[in-house]
């Protein structure tokens, strides 16, 4: 099936609207996030570099929720699907300095 796999995944992707892409920055640093919903599309950058462009924007009324989560969720295109929790080593925390949320 891995073989199948650039053949028959991105289109399946594009038909649900699933965008994905590694962010290599540091967990560990400050970092500036930024996120432009548009109607139909959406771009998330890192301190000023585009991460994911034109990616699928959600339908529908949203809101904005930030956690941090040791569970996991795993869909691979051959339909298998994987969840768990990670070990954490210590205490974990998210810092949010500033936060804007503006309408379009």
């Amino acid at each position: 099936m891995p073989t199948l796999y650039p053949r028959i995944w991105p289109p399946i992707q594009r038909a649900a609207g699933i965008a994905e892409a590694a962010i290599t920055a540091s967990t560990t640093d400050w970092h500036d996030y930024e996120l432009i919903w548009g109607a139909r599309y959406s771009t998330f950058r890192v301190d000023g570099r585009t991460v994911l462009d034109h990616a699928p924007a959600p339908r529908g009324p949203l809101c904005f929720v930030a956690w941090v989560d040791n569970q996991y969720m795993v869909v691979k295109p051959w339909g298998r699907f994987a969840w768990g929790l990670l070990d954490t080593m210590g205490e974990q925390w998210l810092e949010i300095e500033e936060l804007y949320i503006e309408p379009p």
